[in-house]
């Protein structure tokens, strides 16, 4: 589909995806009473309790020393009592711990907004919330909880007693929705936050959107500012160029796996057999050579694999700058750091 006719569904009354990050950014951003309905309803859900008031705040956070890790956040918010939120979609999965990247986010939320001086009493409670278009936690049929489309992390002992409440990650992760369509009413809040985020977009779910709606004012609030930016052009051409982008890097990143298989599997196979002689001559001939190869081939697949998804990451950085995306945005498709795309 070319970008014309990828637009023109604007012209049909159809919906941008918001797990799009650029179209997650805008339906909770816009300068209208129906946005920012939607996003206090969405925190409130998040960090379950109520919120008087909140601003959004400066995207950036700030370095504290030379070379320290740049940190961008998407929709950043500063509650009325000191609290802060980080909001952000994660659309792809790039492969990489998201756990890690969740624990360091909240941390420099904690150490951006305590204020130099104050007592470590002061320490604002913080919240991570990160929202999942793809499976982080396996699923495991002996964990029920592993099922779950929401999941709350804080600081506890191995047996659940709580150090703080300071630092808190909620990951929501949207294919786990499935099956809570059809309990409504018991949901959570965010379960059904999750559930409007999954299938806002889509068609063939519009009775249980509707439903979901007519159920939760902030929901209805969402409804509305998603449909009131669908009319954006700006934001259809930006979604199109984002998922285009993202079509790239998978297939520049399959590519490269493919040949870092290959060129892994040839040297583990020619490092295997030179090893193998070598044993060979200690050990026996036969011994020998099944050890080598055995060990060559994960060697080589290993080595190969690690070189083929830095490559195909790198490949598609290169495409996403060449079609106008920020660093922020490069950034968050492909995985790479800010300092590493400075340098292509």
């Amino acid at each position: 589909m070319s970008e014309e006719e990828y637009v023109a569904q604007m012209y049909t009354g159809a919906l941008l995806n918001p797990r799009i990050d650029s179209t997650f950014k805008a339906l909770f951003t816009q300068p209208t009473k129906e946005s920012r309905s939607a996003l206090k309803s969405f925190l409130e859900a998040a960090t379950e309790h109520k919120i008087k008031s909140f601003e959004l705040a400066n995207n950036d956070a700030p370095e504290e020393f030379f070379g320290q890790r740049r940190v961008s956040y998407d929709i950043m918010c500063i509650f009325d009592d000191g609290e802060a939120a980080d909001i952000e979609m994660q659309a792809f999965n790039q492969e990489y711990d998201y756990g890690k990247r969740a624990e360091y986010q909240v941390s420099r939320l904690e150490t951006t907004y305590l204020k130099k001086g104050d007592t470590w009493e002061k320490a604002p409670k913080v919240y991570q919330i990160t929202v999942l278009d793809f499976i982080y936690t396996k699923i495991d049929e002996a964990k029920p909880e592993t099922k779950k489309a929401v999941s709350r992390y804080s600081m506890r002992t191995k047996d659940g007693l709580e150090l703080t409440n300071a630092l808190n990650i909620v990951f929501i992760e949207l294919p786990k929705v499935k099956g809570l369509e059809k309990s409504l009413d018991t949901n959570t809040q965010l379960e059904n936050w999750a559930l409007f985020l999954k299938d806002a977009d889509n068609p063939k779910k519009n009775n249980v959107i509707k439903e979901l709606t007519s159920k939760e004012a902030g929901l209805m609030s969402a409804q509305q500012s998603l449909s009131s930016i669908s009319a954006n052009q700006s934001l259809w051409i930006t979604q199109y160029r984002q998922e285009l982008a993202d079509r790239d890097y998978r297939s520049s990143l399959s590519v490269a796996m493919n040949k870092g298989i290959l060129q892994g599997r040839n040297e583990g196979l020619l490092q295997g057999r030179k090893e193998g002689r070598s044993e060979g001559l200690l050990q026996g001939r036969s011994e020998g050579l099944l050890q080598g190869r055995k060990e060559g081939r994960k060697e080589g697949r290993k080595e190969g694999r690690t070189e083929g998804l830095l490559e195909g990451k790198t490949e598609a950085a290169r495409n996403a700058l060449k079609l106008g995306f920020t660093l922020e945005q490069v950034a968050q498709i492909t995985g790479l750091s800010l300092d590493d795309l400075s340098s292509l």
